[in-house]
């Protein structure tokens, strides 16, 4: 009989990336401007996820926090968090982003990824 050791939450890797809008909400503590960026969902798991977006953000010497307002399958979600990590890959910037859940949103984002494992179009990693 096998035993689960994971420590972490299950990723979910998309199979399509989900396109849609973030915010930077603050830099290193110092409110940003409101302005929309384009960016793709790569992967995402109960406290975190990856993006990608075309700009170098400069992570491994500023705090960024965005907000995201994410369509995964049928309901809304206004998820924020901060950047932890960034690295090029293909003229793209990819982020790893902790995410601040609030406690009544933390089911409702579990219930978006069964519906999008259950239509096939993530992947458990």
């Amino acid at each position: 009989m096998s035993i689960n050791l994971r420590r972490e939450p299950f990723r979910y890797t998309l199979k399509e990336p989900i396109t849609f809008e973030i915010f930077i909400l603050s830099i290193n503590g110092v409110s940003a401007p409101s302005k929309p960026i384009q960016a793709e969902l790569c992967d995402i798991s109960r406290s975190g996820c990856q993006l990608s977006f075309p700009l170098n953000l400069h992570v491994e010497s500023n705090e960024i926090r965005i907000g995201m307002n994410l369509l995964l399958f049928e309901d809304p979600l206004y998820l924020e968090g901060t950047l932890r990590w960034g690295k090029e890959e293909n003229n793209q910037w990819h982020y790893g982003v902790h995410l601040e859940i609030p406690e009544g949103n933390h089911e409702r984002l579990s219930r978006e990824m069964r519906m999008l494992a259950g239509q096939g179009k993530i992947m458990v990693k």
